[in-house]
C-alpha cells in the first residue's frame, strides 16, 4: 500500500486512566486526554499546515470523535468521515471491566490473554483476525493521503498491515496517545513535538 496515512489514537480517556477495557463502550477524554488531542493538533498542523484539504477519517466511537474535534481546532480541514472500519476492536463482554474484574468472573481465562496472542477472542467480542480484515478492507479503497483517527488495538494492526509484519508483531507495536504515525511506501515515521 503506497497511500500516505497520519494515523493517530484517540486521546487518553477516563477508562484507560481506570485500567478498564473499552473495546466499543466509551468514556470521555482526560483533561490529559484533551491536552494530547491538542498536541496531535498541532503536530499535524505543523507538517501539513493549519488549512490542509487531506480527507481525515475517524472512528465514530466517542474518544475517537472528541480528539479529532480538538485536533480540527489546530489542523483544520475538511470535515471527518466517520469509518466504521477504524473503530476499536470488540471485546465483548468485558468491555467496561478491569482485568480483575474479568478474572473474578472468567476464572483462567486471563492467563490466556496477553493482549498480543493472535488467536484470542474476548467472550462475544471480535477476533483480531477479523478486525485485520476490516482494516485492510478499508486500506485497500484508500486512493491519497489521509488522516486516520482511531484507537490501540486497531492501529497497531493499521501500522502493520501498512508494514507487512505478521499479526503477533503488530500487535507488540508500541500505541502512546500523542504520536502521529506517518505511514508511507512500507515504512513509518513517528510525529512528536
Amino acid at each position: 500500500m503506497d497511500t500516505e496515512i497520519y494515523l493517530v489514537r484517540h486521546g487518553e480517556t477516563e477508562w484507560n486512566e481506570q485500567q478498564r477495557l473499552q473495546g466499543r463502550l466509551d468514556s470521555p477524554l482526560t483533561p490529559c486526554g484533551r491536552e494530547q488531542a491538542i498536541r496531535l493538533g498541532l503536530i499535524l498542523a505543523a507538517r501539513l499546515g493549519p488549512h490542509h484539504r487531506l480527507p481525515m477519517y475517524v472512528s465514530p466511537l466517542r474518544r475517537a470523535r472528541e480528539t479529532a474535534d480538538i485536533i480540527r481546532q489546530y489542523a483544520q480541514g475538511p470535515d471527518p468521515i466517520y469509518e466504521e472500519r477504524i473503530q476499536e476492536i470488540s471485546l465483548g463482554a468485558w468491555e467496561g471491566q478491569t482485568m480483575v474484574d474479568v478474572e473474578a468472573r472468567w476464572p483462567g481465562l486471563v492467563e490466556d490473554y496477553t493482549g498480543t496472542a493472535w488467536w484470542f477472542r474476548a467472550p462475544g467480542g471480535e477476533s483480531y483476525d477479523q478486525c485485520k480484515g476490516r482494516v485492510e478492507g478499508w486500506l485497500t479503497e484508500l486512493t491519497g493521503p489521509v488522516i486516520a483517527v482511531s484507537h490501540g488495538i486497531t492501529g497497531r494492526l493499521i501500522r502493520g498491515a501498512v508494514l507487512g509484519l505478521p499479526p503477533q508483531e503488530a500487535l507488540l507495536l508500541p500505541s502512546p496517545q500523542d504520536v502521529v504515525w506517518r505511514l508511507f511506501n512500507h515504512h513509518i515515521e513517528a510525529l512528536c513535538l
